[in-house]
């Protein structure tokens, strides 16, 4: 269950980066791998919040919150190294605020046993 919720949170960011690849001019320059890339890092950055931050005691709108910030970091600043690959902040918070929203409906494991134990109560 953990690897196809990873894989999620991996498949989440790619395909938003690459559908916007198509309409903002800074995401152009943006090949396959670093869509890739990119992706990787927002899931590596996701993980270390979840490590950081106790991840089941926070709602689904700290969630999105959380992943919408390093999302925006991650694309902001990952791009200054792609030659022509200078996206804009308006653009890297348009498809932040996109991946944010969408990662809210990924449910986390802890916050749905949570759910159940309290349930049980």
């Amino acid at each position: 269950m953990r690897l196809v919720y990873w894989l999620v949170r991996f498949l989440i960011p790619f395909a938003v980066l690459y559908t916007i690849g198509y309409y903002v001019p800074g995401f152009s320059a943006l090949t396959i791998s670093w869509i890739a890339g990119l992706s990787f890092l927002i899931m590596l950055g996701d993980w270390l919040a979840e490590k950081i931050f106790p991840m089941e005691y926070l709602g689904k709108f700290q969630d999105g919150v959380i992943n919408f910030l390093v999302s925006t970091v991650v694309i902001f600043t990952a791009t200054w190294g792609i030659q022509y690959g200078n996206v804009p902040l308006s653009a890297s918070l348009l498809a932040a605020l996109i991946i944010g929203i969408l990662m809210v409906f990924v449910p986390r494991e802890e916050r749905e046993k949570r759910q159940v134990s309290m349930e049980e109560a």
